[in-house]
């Protein structure tokens, strides 16, 4: 086992907040205009999306389906407000790029038709086609060694009380009855560095994470290190994620036997993983197979100078010298970034709200217009820290909305582009 890790906590290896310097904060602010939005994401990919998923508009309409997927991402970064307020702003931006200049405001009814005839698949194929990786060896904080770090996490969110979403996405239930909210869950890999969303899969409330996570898997890549919590493992998995990805290094249960084979001089150890019975008995694996993983164990000490519960991680990389185990324990807390990246979501750009959506089909669209707005922030983000030559998790989320806010609300004129600061 190794010694005790230095003082743990969620944000225990986070840099400080960077301030940007003033020419990086008026590039910013140009970078989240709508213009600039529609630069990471493109008209010709909305309506190529439209195209391919047979949900472009077959007649002039007051509602042009690309207006629709535009007006989706303004509904998640302005869901404090109504749909009708959301509008206006849009239609503020986008009269001149459609080519009319006398459009007018179509009533909330049109608009909530509008949406769901476009339903969610317009959107999830958007997103897979927009989210890629930002970060590159020369960004810090996105590579270690020469792997882009990558993490799996899940998350929640409460929808509208309605007989169709009740069905779809369950309900909480405890000794009393039921409780709460229907809930969606979400499994999202984000790129640690950046905080970039690269996949997502959307279900019921009462499935496993690491099950939804199975949907997503083929978006691991050679160049990707892949960091998960223990809620993850299966020897299945394991070895699917082990093929797809150039590397892993994911915590395990307590319950999960690992015997040491060969003891390494960082405290580390050899040991070998093999399928569960469950795993042979559904022949989703031989009971000859097996892998030879290294394991590293720590308890985490706290700045008040207590320990945390053992944490036990396995590894693909088994030569210390390449991956020191100390190394490894602190590269582990970057999977907390996936769960920021929960927080920046739900907390500063969707708020303490529920999904606005009646119908299920609605609120998978507009967790996609969550995904594709966070995105976008994210990625203007990603290219201040670029100029700055500084690793994008310290620079402010909140003020980067902030700005986009603001931008779109009330573009500024040329002085308060040079004074506006994030």
């Amino acid at each position: 086992m190794l010694g005790r890790a230095d003082s743990t906590k969620k944000g225990e290896w986070a840099m400080p907040r960077k301030p940007m310097s003033a020419p990086h904060v008026s590039e910013m602010v140009k970078q989240l205009s709508l213009a600039s939005i529609m630069q990471v994401i493109p008209l010709r990919e909305v309506e190529e999306a439209l195209k391919v998923t047979k949900t472009a508009s077959v007649r002039n309409r007051l509602l042009p389906a690309p207006m629709v997927v535009y007006l989706v991402l303004m509904l998640a970064l302005y869901s404090e407000v109504s749909v009708r307020e959301n509008m206006a702003i849009l239609l503020e931006h986008l009269r001149g790029v459609f080519g009319q200049d006398s459009m007018k405001r179509p009533v909330d009814s049109a608009v909530s038709k509008a949406r769901q005839r476009l339903a969610a698949k317009p959107f999830r194929w958007l997103f897979e086609q927009v989210a890629r990786p930002r970060g590159d060896a020369n960004l810090p904080g996105c590579f270690w060694r020469n792997f882009r770090v990558v993490a799996a996490d899940g998350t929640t969110a409460d929808v509208q009380d309605t007989p169709p979403n009740r069905k779809r996405f369950g309900l909480h239930h405890n000794q009393h009855g039921r409780v709460g909210y229907p809930q969606m869950k979400a499994v999202v890999l984000t790129e640690c560095g950046t905080r970039l969303p690269l996949a997502c899969a959307l279900g019921r409330n009462d499935m496993h994470e690491s099950v939804l996570f199975d949907q997503i898997a083929s978006a691991l890549e050679k160049d990707m290190l892949m960091l998960a919590d223990r809620a993850y493992y299966s020897f299945l998995r394991w070895k699917i994620c082990a093929e797809q990805a150039g590397a892993l290094l994911w915590r395990v249960k307590s319950s999960l036997i690992l015997k040491p084979i060969k003891n390494l001089p960082d405290g580390s150890y050899l040991t070998r993983i093999r399928p569960s019975d469950k795993l042979t008995r559904k022949r989703a694996c031989r009971k000859d197979e097996s892998f030879i993983v290294r394991a590293i164990e720590y308890r985490p000490l706290f700045e008040d100078g207590s320990e945390g519960d053992l944490v036990r991680l396995i590894t693909t990389f088994l030569d210390p010298a390449e991956a020191p185990a100390e190394e490894l324990a602190k590269l582990y807390a970057d999977r907390w970034s996936a769960e920021t990246s929960f927080d920046e979501i739900k907390t500063h750009l969707r708020g303490p709200r529920v999904l606005r959506s009646p119908l299920p089909e609605l609120v998978e669209q507009e967790w996609y217009g969550f995904l594709l707005a966070y995105y976008v922030v994210r990625s203007a983000i990603v290219e201040a820290a670029r100029r700055e030559g500084a690793a994008p998790r310290t620079f402010s989320f909140v003020r980067a909305v902030r700005v986009i806010k603001r931008r779109l609300s009330f573009p500024p004129s040329d002085k308060e582009r040079d004074e506006e600061n994030i």
